[in-house]
């Protein structure tokens, strides 16, 4: 049919031919363009939820972090925690220890306290019987001055009895 067409009848059965191919790539051009407006919003939707996405990994990443850091931070209070119950038992140990040595002390200063008055006791009695029991007390100012004196009286002695004309008071 197109071959039996003169060349302006041909035109315009070809300009005929353009227009409803006009009229029929319209809807589809349309359709293109909002395909192409839908193809930008979804890559537009694509970049914000690679960047989302991105963020969302850097907060895990962070999160990871500070946890793994919370858990080492967890430890070491975990062990200054077992340190403080340990000196704390020790220290309960050494209040008890000190309580029962208080009471030790109390004990051997009220001891301390009648062994003194005892020996105080002794003292003057020790010192009465010694005055009593030698008559030249005054002679006898302590116990090795007695025993020099003694001494020496029983050497005298002897020596007056081994030399009765001898003049003993010189010596004296």
């Amino acid at each position: 049919m197109e071959n039996d067409l003169m060349p302006t009848e041909r035109a315009a059965w070809v300009q005929g031919a353009l227009n409803e191919s006009k009229k029929d790539l319209e809807p589809l051009t349309e359709e293109r363009d909002k395909l192409k407006k839908d193809l930008e919003a979804a890559e537009f939707d694509v970049v914000e939820f690679s960047k989302r996405f991105d963020l969302a990994n850097q907060a895990q990443e962070i999160m990871a972090k500070a946890l793994a850091e919370a858990n080492a931070q967890r430890k070491i209070l975990m062990g200054r925690i077992t340190q403080l119950e340990q000196a704390n038992a020790q220290r309960e140990c050494l209040l008890d220890n000190i309580f029962q040595l208080e009471e030790v002390a109390e004990s051997l200063r009220s001891e301390n306290i009648s062994l003194k008055a005892n020996t105080d006791k002794a003292v003057k009695a020790g010192v009465e019987n010694f005055r009593s029991q030698f008559e030249f007390t005054s002679d006898y100012e302590n116990l090795y001055a007695f025993f020099v004196n003694f001494g020496a009286r029983q050497v005298l002695a002897k020596v007056k009895g081994l030399h009765p004309n001898l003049d003993l008071p010189l010596l004296r």
